[in-house]
């Protein structure tokens, strides 16, 4: 009978060989586990212009970008802020305008929705100025929620892109070419003050009319100064016409000299040899302009830092 020898050298190269293909197998597989993806993925966030066309509420304003000529523009490399218009934002618009205009002035409307930086909601103050791209100020307050001229509100902030930011407003923008004196003062955080009582004294409508009109705007801290409380709607009125020349005077035309107001009172110009200009009323309080030439679609602001007053 052939005697079984048991050969415990033979079993000892067996099991190590299998132990080391098995864990050579799972090394290979956690390295093929690894190679799956890098670390860190890729931002697949597109730039303002791919976000903007991927969402249908931004379908107005992406044919207007196109028409314009202004996609490249918010494809480069930014960083941009956009406030975007929806498509129910454009629906206010009146019937044909935004087909009325020329290029050039759709890409300044558009334009002046965009400022060359990327702001975020939370990094806004109460009260803030920002530079269009098309040049004009954007009068931006943060108080609870975001509005943008006074007028247009932000329905959706923080829509990120790879060059910037959108944020989604309900309201079209639009520069003080395109508005009338009222509307230029409306949008401004700082000349709040006259706006409302310009609604008080029920002008708004006379200083939407054709006009030309110029307008010594004064600031709120000029009517922080005078104390207009009490007045009847007549006596009010009376002092803001009187703010109000029947003409438009643009500050390279204005002269020396006494002009009459809208409220038929004068008011006496001094022009320094700087080209400051100094207002004095009947009252004989002088007040100076400080802001020159915000020009709209019925004549022209000027902000000053007074309140004037004729004779009682």
């Amino acid at each position: 009978m052939d005697t079984l020898i048991y050969n415990p050298s033979k079993k000892s190269i067996a099991f190590w060989r299998n132990g080391l293909i098995a864990l050579l197998a799972l090394v290979m597989l956690q390295a093929c586990d690894d190679d799956d993806g890098p670390t860190n993925p890729p931002d697949t966030t597109g730039n303002i212009a791919e976000v903007a066309s991927s969402d249908d509420n931004f379908s107005t304003l992406v044919s207007a970008l196109t028409d314009a000529g202004l996609v490249a523009t918010l494809e480069g490399d930014g960083p941009f802020t956009v406030f975007a218009p929806t498509n129910d934002a454009f629906a206010k618009l009146p019937d044909g305008l935004l087909a009325s205009l020329s290029n050039e002035q759709l890409v300044e409307i558009l334009s002046y929705h965009v400022v060359g930086a990327e702001i975020a909601s939370g990094d806004l103050q109460s009260e803030q100025t920002v530079e269009a791209l098309a040049g004009g100020e954007l009068f931006v307050t943060a108080n609870g929620g975001v509005t943008v001229n006074d007028a247009a509100s932000v329905i959706t902030a923080d829509v990120e892109a790879s060059n910037g930011i959108i944020h989604a407003i309900d309201t079209v923008l639009l520069p003080d070419s395109y508005q009338t004196v009222v509307g230029i003062i409306a949008k401004r955080y700082g000349l709040q003050a006259l706006e409302n009582a310009v609604v008080q004294a029920e002008l708004a409508g006379t200083l939407s009319g054709d006009g030309p009109f110029t307008v010594f705007a004064p600031s709120d801290a000029a009517f922080e100064n005078v104390d207009l409380s009490g007045l009847s709607q007549e006596e009010l009125k009376a002092i803001l016409t009187y703010h109000v020349l029947p003409q438009e005077v643009l500050s390279a035309d204005v002269q020396s000299g006494t002009v009459e107001t809208v409220n038929g009172a004068t008011i006496d110009i001094q022009v320094d040899s700087n080209g400051g200009v100094t207002l004095t009323d009947q009252a004989g309080n002088t007040s100076s302009v400080t802001t020159v030439d915000l020009q709209g679609t019925n004549g022209v602001v000027h902000i000053i830092d007074g309140v004037l007053l004729p004779a009682e």
